[in-house]
């Protein structure tokens, strides 16, 4: 008996732990941070910059291209004996449905010959934008094909103005929705087809550099000048501005 009210009495007697020494631990924890996968979702979107690093490496071949196009077009006019020989022999024409699909119903490219829009119809496409002012696509020859052609004409080397970009975006988005399969081409498919092209695709939701970036993936010769770069730009903003 008197050994167990000895140990009652220890037992009372001995400090109690507190909750908050129960709890301790021997070091600091660090504040809790961010992953980078986390961060990455809410980084600014990458700016469209001209790149003239790109135009230089690409430059030559870029170059090289143009001269041939239009060497082409003058030594082999449009339905021409010329033409005829030079296709006999297989010689690379390069505005021979030059075009490449940028999406599954998107496609950007060059001018299409007369010649060759039954071969354009059974590609599937059934829309056509011609963004050239020194020529018109025959709009009754694909009309007897049952493709639809809207002629929004801009100079060689200068960019489509904001509205014609607006028109066509939301001309082309419509007709995208729709179902349907759009070629979208000026004469080489180098630069104002490139700008409508990404136009559509910024009209559609990507910012500006994604939709450059996708279109020269898909399509080599993309390479819009500064003043086309710089309209991209400008649209980029004026499609923000509306929503």
């Amino acid at each position: 008996m008197e050994k167990d009210k000895l140990r009652t009495m220890q037992s009372e007697q001995a400090p109690k732990q507190t909750s908050e020494e129960n709890t301790a631990v021997p070091y600091d924890l660090p504040e809790p941070v961010e992953s980078e996968t986390m961060l990455a979702g809410l980084r600014e979107p990458q700016k469209l910059r001209f790149s003239f690093v790109r135009w230089g490496t690409t430059g030559m071949i870029r170059v090289l291209y143009r001269l041939w196009t239009r060497l082409a077009v003058r030594l082999f006019p449009e339905n021409s004996p010329g033409e005829r020989v030079a296709r006999a022999l297989h010689v690379p024409l390069p505005d021979s449905l030059n075009m490449s699909w940028v999406t599954d119903q998107l496609s950007v490219g060059g001018r299409v010959h007369p010649q060759d829009i039954q071969t354009l119809a059974r590609a599937g496409v059934n829309y056509v934008v011609d963004t050239r002012s020194e020529y018109c696509d025959d709009k009754e020859a694909m009309r007897a094909v049952d493709i639809e052609l809207l002629h929004l004409p801009a100079p060689d080397t200068y960019p489509l103005s904001i509205d014609q970009l607006m028109e066509g975006a939301r001309w082309v988005s419509e007709r995208l929705e729709q179902g349907g399969r759009v070629l979208i081409h000026c004469e080489h498919g180098v630069g104002r087809s490139v700008l409508l092209t990404c136009a559509v695709l910024v009209y559609r939701g990507m910012n500006a550099f994604e939709a450059l970036s996708l279109v020269q993936r898909k399509r080599w010769q993309a390479s819009p000048n500064h003043r086309q770069v710089q309209r991209l730009r400008e649209f980029e903003a004026a499609c923000r501005s509306r929503t």
